[in-house]
């Protein structure tokens, strides 16, 4: 069996990177045009700001693959997968705590 080429991932990693910033970036604006009735401001504020970690992980995770980076100290546990389940661990936290600051 050939070694897995981790370039091939790229595109789907750069397209999961690209739906995150646009997941964030329209939290963020309906947060700052006061279209949600918040129940907790600072909940749905945190709720955001985990999703945008998790979608700046998903970025690393693209840079990671695009530069080819050497990840020999997390072979173990996935390499550069790594890098995504750490960003969608981020995005999945983040979404419920987002939605428990609206409702």
């Amino acid at each position: 069996m050939p070694p897995r080429d981790p370039r091939q991932d790229f595109t789907v990693a750069l397209v999961l990177a690209v739906i995150a910033f646009i997941v964030f970036g329209a939290l963020v604006a309906l947060i700052l045009t006061d279209t949600f009735a918040l129940d907790d401001t600072a909940v749905a504020w945190v709720g955001t700001g985990l999703i945008g970690i998790g979608a700046a992980v998903l970025a690393g995770w693209v840079v990671v693959l695009n530069l080819e980076t050497d990840m020999d100290w997390a072979a173990r546990v996935g390499g550069d997968l790594l890098l995504a389940g750490v960003g969608f661990g981020f995005i999945l936290a983040g979404l419920p705590t987002f939605a428990a600051g609206v409702i």
